[in-house]
């Protein structure tokens, strides 16, 4: 990777580091009781996440027993759109997390 740099090539970590400090400045390191507040967001999500996986089956199931197209169709949109959701509310906790406000 060494002669990535002399090349000119750089990797996609990189240049990400690279847009990240040119839009927020440099990146701080993360204090023990943020990387602990981020690992209770990430636990949660992953907790809630299987918690609506086993309920969202349970509905598919009972949506696949009706014969249903269109149900079986609803509860999968349903279901993307609750974890995705879930995703998007954890993301934003640890970004908050990540700039010191949460």
């Amino acid at each position: 990777m060494a002669n990535d740099k002399k090349s000119g090539m750089k990797s996609a970590y990189d240049l990400a580091m690279e847009r990240l400090e040119k839009r927020d400045g440099k990146l701080a390191p993360l204090s023990q009781e943020q990387k602990k507040a981020l690992a209770e967001v990430e636990n949660k999500a992953k907790a809630k996440t299987a918690e609506f996986e086993i309920m969202f089956r349970q509905k598919l199931e009972t949506a696949y027993a009706g014969g249903k197209p269109e149900e079986i169709e609803e509860v999968e949109r349903q279901k993307r759109s609750e974890l995705d959701r879930i995703r998007r509310q954890a993301e934003e906790a640890k970004e908050r997390i990540r700039q010191g406000q949460g």
